[in-house]
Order: structure tokens, then C-alpha cells, then sequence
């Protein structure tokens, strides 16, 4: 009897032993998103993210392809879109009046942005933003981005996250939301 309380009390150690060494193994190790698509806004003026971190969107856009990545350990983050073009005609009431579909319409730079916590139940109700620099929107709609952008806020997990592409310029349509990643993917266990 004493010998199996021993062993149970062993047990028992080697358990909680396994609990407190697995998460330093855990944060030893990359965790890698990845978004296999990037696909324009479908519906006018769609809202990703709650409270302070809600994103409103511009008018639909679509693309031929693109993808985006973040470790979030390094907070390096890469998104490469091609194609994004308006999706839409002129419209005078959205303000759109002059606007070519199937063009950039203007827009001039993008940056990628980490919509973390889109419900906003990591962060007290809000949504937290991470954004890239700016990278040029060529007249074809081709961007790309690969850079760090820092330490990730916790909010920034594998779960209940959006990645984004918004505008930048021109000023009067800044941070509408354009284009998402589709398809998330999660790895674990890289470094890079």
C-alpha cells in the first residue's frame, strides 16, 4: 500500500513537472499562420473586428491571387497580393463617380493589417490592430510586404484573428479594409 501511494505521488510530481516544462518548450517554437489566399472584399463596407478595433471596408475589390504569412514569435509578417482591382463601377452616392473597374482606382499604397482578437473577447471587447508599412499598389494591383513589425500584443494568437489589406493612400479612403486572407493554416514548431 505505502509502495503505491509512493507511486502515485511520483506520479503525480512527474505530471505536474510535464505541465510546467511544456509551455517554455511551447514558446521555444515558432508559430507560423498562413493565409493560402487572398480574396477582395465581396460586399461593400463589411466590418472585421469589435469596439476600438473595428475595420470598415471600401467597395468590392477582388484579386488574381496572393497569400500572407506571420510568426508570431518573430512578428515578421509577408503578404504578396496580385491583381487587387476594383470590383465595381462608378457609383455617385458611395462617392465612387470616375473610378474604373477592374483598376487600382487611385489607390496608390496598401499596408497588410492583423486584425487580432476579431471578437474582441481577448482584449476587453476590442478588436487590436497590428499594421505593416506601407508598400506602393501597382496599376496592375500587385503588392508585397516582408518585414518585422515587432512584438505581437498576446491578443495575437492562432485563433479569432483576420489578416487584412487596407488603403493608404489616397488620405481620403485610408484604412478601408480592401482584401482578407482566406484559408488560414497553422504550423507549429519553426523557427525561422
Amino acid at each position: 500500500m505505502k509502495f503505491l501511494r509512493l507511486l502515485g505521488m511520483a506520479t503525480a510530481a512527474l505530471f505536474v513537472s510535464a505541465l510546467l516544462i511544456a509551455p517554455s518548450v511551447r514558446a521555444d517554437q515558432g508559430q507560423e499562420l498562413e493565409w493560402n489566399r487572398i480574396f477582395g472584399i465581396p460586399e461593400a463596407f463589411n466590418v472585421v473586428g469589435v469596439g476600438t478595433g473595428a475595420v470598415g471596408g471600401g467597395a468590392p475589390w477582388t484579386t488574381t491571387s496572393g497569400e500572407a504569412e506571420v510568426d508570431l514569435k518573430s512578428g515578421t509578417i509577408k503578404f504578396n497580393v496580385e491583381g487587387l482591382v476594383l470590383a465595381v463601377g462608378g457609383n455617385t452616392t458611395a462617392g465612387l463617380s470616375g473610378l474604373d473597374i477592374g483598376t487600382p482606382a487611385g489607390v496608390t499604397e496598401v499596408k497588410g493589417t492583423l486584425v487580432c482578437s476579431v471578437s474582441g473577447a481577448a482584449n476587453g471587447g476590442n478588436s487590436v490592430l497590428v499594421d505593416t508599412d506601407a508598400v506602393p499598389l501597382s496599376a496592375q494591383g500587385d503588392a508585397h510586404f516582408s518585414g518585422k513589425v515587432g512584438t505581437l500584443p498576446s491578443a495575437c494568437s492562432t485563433s479569432d484573428i483576420a489578416f487584412l489589406i487596407r488603403i493608404v493612400d489616397p488620405a481620403g479612403f485610408a484604412n478601408l479594409w480592401i482584401a482578407a486572407g482566406g484559408v488560414l493554416t497553422v504550423e507549429h514548431g519553426h523557427d525561422h
